[in-house]
């Protein structure tokens, strides 16, 4: 069962494999991104940050799309990890069916405007945030799962 599907730009560090891993017991770990996928080098790393009883995958969205319409998760729990909402957008449209996200981290970089805590949106993921959000996606931002849900996110995006 997908137990958390999250966006969060640095993927698996330690809130990831201190924090969210345990509390939603999570078998295994999706990675979703059509660059991570054919980089070998950056998927060993993500690899070794990941505790040894967490199973690791990394998809292309098409693979993920295939093999999560085929139920690769029935039976365990498994986090879905984006590094940028424009993913999950294409998730989304090419039929895997979301209902919510988990906004964790999306770091300062060039030509992004401050939303709230650590998430800073260019005007790309401010437009993939949106879309999301009109298809009927509930946008959460929480960075520790001790920390409340704040389902506003979407009031503060619209704004930035």
């Amino acid at each position: 069962m997908i137990c958390n599907v999250r966006i969060d730009d640095r993927l698996i560090h330690g809130q990831t494999a201190a924090m969210w891993l345990p509390h939603y017991k999570v078998n295994r770990v999706v990675i979703i991104s059509d660059e991570i996928a054919k980089d070998e080098m950056r998927k060993a790393l993500l690899k070794m940050g990941c505790p040894q009883q967490t199973k690791l995958s990394v998809f292309d969205v098409d693979s993920a799309v295939d093999k999560l319409g085929r139920n690769i998760d029935e039976g365990i729990n498994v986090m879905l990890l984006f590094n940028n909402p424009m993913t999950v957008l294409e998730v989304v449209k090419k039929g895997y069916p979301i209902k919510s996200v988990t906004i964790g981290n999306l770091g300062n970089k060039e030509g992004s405007s401050f939303i709230r805590k650590t998430i800073y949106v260019n005007k790309e993921e401010k437009e993939a945030f949106l879309e999301l959000a009109d298809l009927g996606v509930k946008l959460i931002s929480q960075m520790v799962p001790n920390e409340a849900e704040d389902a506003s996110v979407i009031d503060d995006i619209r704004k930035a």
